[in-house]
């Protein structure tokens, strides 16, 4: 696991976003120019509180002692902090612009998103509303604040899928992307090896550019953005 997360730097990235945008089981970056500020970030006036990014901070340092059984290396404790604000700010303009291209939730889909839970289901498998309310009380939270999360989140999901909707790679893009990762391998192109291979390529292919796609059209949110981070966070990584 531990080799896997150095050969991935950027899986881990988007695990510490995830740690952000979720809740439980499963919120150019300018230097405010307050001396004392009681905001984590601004992001076009809308505030992310220090409460709010110290919550996510928790989450994922509890989630690396685990993975790292309590010892969290210092190179990912450095950078944590920026990757969770930048992380919350993200998902502020994510939402922000799902609202403007007029995306939206029904309630039966945020009501299916709960019942399919399976943190909330009872040991017949079927959704239980006393652990529901249980396990919701135990993090702090309440069935309004829970499902508001999830109707943003699923906003922001909407969003992404229109993005990465428009990638579409071509067979000489797959042969391409075959042959170079060959070549880091020392190994010769087989013609008949790549059509055998040819549908997991295109497919992994794909996941690639669309995540590049979707990191795009992000920075293209955030240089059209406002967007002020609170000094201490900036300097706690610096």
């Amino acid at each position: 696991m531990i080799e896997f997360i150095h050969r991935h730097p950027i899986i881990i990235k988007a695990l510490l976003t995830v740690v952000t945008l979720t809740f439980i089981i499963t919120g150019g970056y300018m230097l405010g120019r307050q001396a004392v500020v009681d905001y984590a970030a601004k992001v076009n006036g809308q505030i992310i509180s220090m409460p709010q990014y110290q919550d996510a901070l928790y989450r994922a340092q509890e989630m690396y002692r685990n993975l790292y059984k309590g010892n969290i290396p210092d190179n990912i404790a450095k950078q944590m902090g920026m990757n969770i604000i930048g992380g919350m700010v993200n998902r502020k303009l994510m939402l922000a612009e799902a609202k403007k291209e007029g995306f939206s939730v029904s309630d039966k889909e945020i009501s299916d998103a709960v019942v399919q839970n399976k943190s909330f289901q009872g040991e017949n498998g079927s959704f239980s509303r006393n652990i529901y309310i249980q396990v919701l009380q135990q993090n702090g939270m309440t069935p309004a604040i829970y499902e508001r999360r999830i109707r943003d989140d699923m906003m922001t999901e909407k969003l992404q899928d229109m993005v990465k909707s428009s990638v579409y790679v071509t067979e000489d893009e797959v042969r391409d992307y075959y042959k170079s990762q060959l070549a880091l391998q020392n190994k010769p192109f087989d013609e008949k090896d790549f059509q055998a291979q040819k549908k997991n390529l295109s497919g992994m292919l794909t996941l690639v550019v669309q995540e590049k796609q979707v990191e795009s059209f992000m920075d293209g949110l955030r240089k059209g953005a406002t967007i002020k981070i609170n000094p201490s966070i900036l300097s706690a990584n610096s």
